[in-house]
C-alpha cells in the first residue's frame, strides 16, 4: 500500500466519481441506499441498544458502499449483497471489524457525552431518545454550544475512521493501526477533503432550498420534507459511493487477498 498526497482539486473528482457510479447503475445504487436506511431503521427499533447499533453498523455499510462503487467502476453488478461482504473476510479481520464498529459507537457517544458540559445532556437525550430539549436550552444558546463541541470532537474521529473499514477488511490491519493510518492519510490531504466536504454540503443545502422553494411555488400547506426527501435519497447515493474514490486515490488497490 502506498500512502499518497494529492492536490486539493482532486476532492472535486471524488464527488464526480459518485455521480458517475449513479449514472452507470442507477437502480442498483438506489437499492443500496434503500437497504441501508431500512437496516438502520430496523436496528433503531431494538430497545435501549437501537441507536448505538445503528451507529456501529455504519462501519460495515461504509465498506459495502465502497465495494459497490468498486464493482460499478469495474462494470460489475452492485446489488445490496455487497453489504454482506464482511461475512466473507477471514475470521481475524471479521473480529477486527466488529471491534472497529464498537469503538466507533463509543467514540461518537463520547463526543455527544462531552457536549453535555454545555447543555446538561439535552443534545444527548435528543439523539438517543428523541427527547426535544427545553426551550431554555435553545434560547440561551446551550444547544448550539453543545453541537459545536460535538462537531469539534467528531472531526478527529471522522479522520481516524474514514479509511479504517477498508484498511481492516481489505488490507488486514489491526484496529489501532487502521485508525492511525487513516488519521495520517486524511491529515496529509486536508485540502482535498475540505473541497470534497464543502461541495457535498453545498449540494445538500441546495436540495433543502430547492425543496422549500418548490413547496412555496406549489402553495403546499404541508412541510417541504415530502419534496426534499426523494431528492436527498437521490443525492445520498452518489455521496456514499464517492467514498471509494478517496480510497482508490490515496491508498490504491488492496492486495489480492483483500476484496
Amino acid at each position: 500500500m502506498i500512502l499518497r498526497s494529492v492536490p486539493a482539486r482532486v476532492g472535486l473528482l471524488w464527488v464526480r466519481f459518485g455521480f458517475a457510479c449513479l449514472m452507470r447503475r442507477p437502480l442498483q445504487a438506489l437499492l443500496l441506499v434503500l437497504v441501508y436506511f431500512g437496516l438502520v431503521a430496523a436496528l433503531q427499533l431494538v430497545p435501549l441498544l437501537g441507536i448505538p447499533l445503528s451507529i456501529a453498523v455504519t462501519q460495515v455499510t461504509t465498506l459495502g458502499f465502497m465495494q459497490g462503487a468498486r464493482n460499478i467502476a469495474r462494470g460489475q453488478p452492485a446489488w445490496p449483497t455487497v453489504f454482506a461482504q464482511l461475512l466473507r473476510v477471514p475470521p481475524r479481520r471479521l473480529r477486527s471489524m466488529l471491534l472497529l464498529c464498537l469503538v466507533y459507537a463509543l467514540a461518537l457517544m463520547l463526543a455527544l457525552g462531552l457536549s453535555s458540559l454545555a447543555d446538561g445532556g439535552a443534545l444527548l437525550r435528543l439523539f438517543l431518545f428523541s427527547a426535544y430539549p427545553a426551550k431554555g436550552a435553545v434560547a440561551n444558546g446551550a444547544l448550539g454550544q453543545a453541537g459545536l463541541i460535538t462537531l469539534l470532537v467528531y472531526l478527529p474521529v471522522s479522520m481516524a475512521f474514514w479509511f479504517a473499514p477498508p484498511l481492516v477488511a481489505w488490507w488486514g490491519m489491526g484496529v489501532a493501526q487502521a485508525l492511525f493510518t487513516s488519521f495520517v492519510v486524511v491529515g496529509r490531504n486536508l485540502g482535498a477533503f475540505a473541497l470534497y466536504v464543502a461541495q457535498w454540503w453545498g449540494l445538500f443545502a441546495a436540495t433543502l432550498i430547492l425543496g422549500s422553494l418548490a413547496a412555496a411555488a406549489l402553495r403546499l400547506d404541508t412541510s417541504s420534507l415530502l419534496l426534499e426527501l426523494p431528492l436527498w435519497l437521490l443525492l445520498f447515493a452518489p455521496f456514499a459511493l464517492s467514498f471509494q474514490a478517496s480510497v482508490h486515490s490515496l491508498l490504491g488497490e488492496p492486495p489480492a487477498d483483500g476484496s
